[in-house]
């Protein structure tokens, strides 16, 4: 990130487990209320999070024993809050993804299969690459709205 941009930064490592998952939705909740986020983004911000999260510990890192810490990076700025997701897991191919169509998703029997396009709907940039050394990032981006004057 760049570095003049960079307002506030923020780390975690967290276990590769699913009870990280409750810590990482306060302080994520706790940073986005603190960064002025609207409650509405706030909501949003946590729900991406925990399902990239949630979506980490059950794909990357499904059949590994033990599992790899979880890395989040939070950087917030007059602009942007940023959340890296950062994972030694299985590196998903997202060039294979295809949103879902709906309501033919629920209607095929499927009753998974959405994390991505919810994270897609409630960020307003998603990234995903491989990093160096065995990891991979996902980076969700919400743009803080331009604060309005009510002066007349």
């Amino acid at each position: 990130m760049n570095a003049a941009l960079q307002k506030n930064s923020y780390q975690l490592l967290l276990p590769g487990s699913p009870t990280s998952l409750a810590m990482i939705r306060w302080v994520v909740t706790r940073l986005a209320t603190a960064a002025g986020l609207s409650i509405d983004d706030i909501d949003s911000v946590e729900m991406a999070v925990d399902e990239a999260c949630a979506n980490v510990l059950d794909h990357a890192y499904g059949g590994l024993d033990p599992k790899p810490p979880l890395h989040i990076e939070i950087n917030t700025n007059d602009e942007t809050f940023i959340i890296d997701i950062i994972d030694r897991g299985k590196t998903f191919d997202m060039s294979n993804y295809r949103e879902p169509k709906f309501p033919e998703h629920w209607m095929e029997g499927h009753e998974r299969g959405v994390g991505l396009y919810l994270i897609h709907q409630f960020m307003d940039d998603v990234q995903y690459e491989k990093l160096p050394n065995d990891r991979n990032r996902m980076r969700l981006v919400k743009r803080r709205s331009p604060v309005t004057s009510t002066d007349g």
